[in-house]
């Protein structure tokens, strides 16, 4: 069916026609109610904005990742993405980077298509201007976010995150059993701290009191991954004392086990390392990197079925799900 085949069943002419479809102000209420019908009757749709002016539903959803580059986005986009396909709905994906104008350009593209809702994949979500800007436009359509969890929440944003504080006690607790007893904390320097890092930190400062109470806190910042792990090196020859390294990221973890088998640092022997997101190439080392695993599939899941729900326009009992994180224990502790 054409807008030709629209005209013809509607009686209406095809500028007329053509004036609906682009949502022109100059149409009657019965020409424009008319036509409307025989557009969804006839499921027509010369682009998925029209489907969406006869329906007021486009079964687009919008994602937008930080930086697809990396594992964390990338494996969400993905699990994201075959979930809403059997539930009948297309994704647009969009790779913001960290510019604020950028992040908000989504938003407004994906206004302007219509979509049904919005999933943010990161804690870099939560800066303050454009959680702001989001809250706004959680008034016009349902959003999920996932690894978030601000202070101020929207019943009509659903907001998906791991239990960092469990995930760090279960790190700990098998260094413990291991028999290490210096375990420190090193993590990547960023320009603005996200709700992840410090719950991370949080959550290795608590167990670190409870499980090594004789141990004070030490964190180790690396700015640039590819150059600064002489720096950690030299810190580690400078402290033997310390036996155990307990990463923000694998993409650290990966990076430090590469510089120390070079180095000849024995691992686990000398030193046990673990990583946090549990990325494939933790395990394409010469010895797999022991790794925290955040259950990217069940967030996904959970993350869809909320935000269809809220499409539907219904509300949910609890718009905040905590998931469990699970310590995969590999060859590096």
């Amino acid at each position: 069916m054409d807008i030709y085949d629209i005209a013809r069943k509607s009686g209406y002419s095809i500028a007329t026609v053509s004036r609906v479809i682009n949502n022109s102000a100059n149409v009657s209420t019965k020409a424009r109610e008319t036509i409307m019908k025989v557009i969804a009757e006839n499921d027509y749709s010369p682009n998925r904005v029209a489907r969406s002016l006869a329906t007021n539903e486009s079964s687009l959803i919008g994602i937008i990742v930080p930086d697809i580059r990396k594992y964390f986005e990338r494996e969400f986009a993905y699990e994201l993405e075959k979930r809403l396909q059997d539930r009948g709905y297309m994704a647009l994906l969009g790779d913001s980077g960290s510019d604020l104008i950028n992040k908000k350009k989504y938003l407004d593209l994906y206004l302007a298509n219509k979509v049904d809702g919005i999933i943010c994949v990161g804690s870099s979500f939560e800066e303050e201007d454009f959680y702001a800007y989001l809250l706004k436009i959680a008034e016009k359509i349902p959003i999920a976010m996932i690894n978030s969890n601000p202070i101020k929440k929207s019943d009509n944003i659903s907001y998906v995150y791991i239990d960092e504080i469990d995930a760090m006690d279960q790190a700990l607790s098998h260094l413990h059993s291991k028999g290490y007893k210096h375990p420190i904390f090193v993590s990547l320097e960023q320009a603005n701290e996200t709700r992840s890092y410090i719950t991370k930190k949080a959550g290795f400062i608590e167990a670190l009191g409870f499980i090594f109470p004789d141990v004070d806190y030490v964190e180790y910042g690396i700015r640039d991954i590819d150059n600064d792990m002489r720096g950690l090196y030299k810190f580690l020859k400078k402290n033997p004392h310390i036996d155990a390294i307990c990463f923000e990221q694998d993409y650290l973890a990966v990076q430090a086990f590469k510089y120390f088998v070079e180095h000849r640092i024995d691992i686990p022997a000398e030193l046990a390392m673990i990583g946090f997101d549990n990325i494939d190439v933790t395990d394409y080392s010469s010895k797999k990197i022991t790794s925290i695993d955040q259950n990217i599939s069940l967030q996904a899941e959970i993350t869809v079925n909320n935000l269809i729900e809220l499409t539907k326009g219904n509300i949910l009992s609890e718009n905040s799900t905590i998931v469990k994180a699970k310590l995969i224990v590999k060859e590096t502790t």
